[in-house]
């Protein structure tokens, strides 16, 4: 009696890429509200850092230990509501996620997916963050006379051991590194539960379920 061999099951990160722009064009409303509360995080880390290290070039104490506290508490706001969204995401896709399955989607497929979402949410969150960020900072700058737009700008142009993680990289470019990395890391980070639950779903289940 033959045997039949079943061949690998092959998913493209292309084909991968390709579907999870079309899930966040189809629902535009949702990411863009998740995608904002990634911004604004990252907005309010840049802009604190930001004139912290304008403060410390003017003169001033530069970063306070309180600050530090005040950005995880706003990072974990924004990881608990970009997992909530996430997660409401998958029961809008029951049925769609229960279709790739019986299709011969596997369950690391389905991963991808969310997570290359995500990937999306925090690269464009953070860059939008970064944006804002530098613009209230030199805001923050012009009307500060204390500061004023000279100091910030050699502050920004200039490295500052002061500012974390930033290293000897100029204070504006190590930010934007900074801001973007964690941005995408939050979003990898809050997505994996919803994603793993999305993965482990009983096709058949999945296809049953009502809205």
């Amino acid at each position: 009696m033959g045997t039949w061999e079943i061949g690998e099951i092959r998913f493209p990160l292309s084909e991968a890429f390709y579907i999870s722009v079309q899930n966040v064009r189809r629902r535009f409303a949702r990411v863009a509200i998740t995608t904002a509360s990634v911004t604004l995080g990252i907005a309010f880390f840049v802009s604190l850092m930001m004139m912290a290290s304008f403060q410390a070039q003017a003169g001033g104490a530069g970063i306070q230990p309180y600050m530090y506290w005040l950005l995880f508490i706003s990072l974990l706001v924004c990881g608990v509501g970009i997992t909530n969204s996430m997660l409401i995401a998958v029961a809008e896709r029951y049925k769609e996620i229960g279709t790739y399955k019986c299709l011969g989607a596997l369950d690391r497929h389905i991963l991808e997916l969310f997570l290359i979402e995500a990937l999306l949410i925090g690269g464009i969150g953070g860059f939008a963050g970064y944006i804002a960020g530098l613009i209230a900072a030199l805001v923050y700058a012009v009307a500060n006379p204390a500061v004023g737009i000279a100091n910030a700008l050699k502050a920004l142009a200039a490295p500052n051991p002061a500012v974390p993680l930033v290293g000897v990289m100029p204070v504006a470019l190590g930010l934007l590194l900074l801001g973007v990395g964690i941005a995408v890391f939050l979003s990898l980070a809050a997505t994996l539960y919803p994603a793993y639950y999305a993965a482990r779903l009983n096709p058949a289940d999945a296809l049953r379920y009502e809205v």
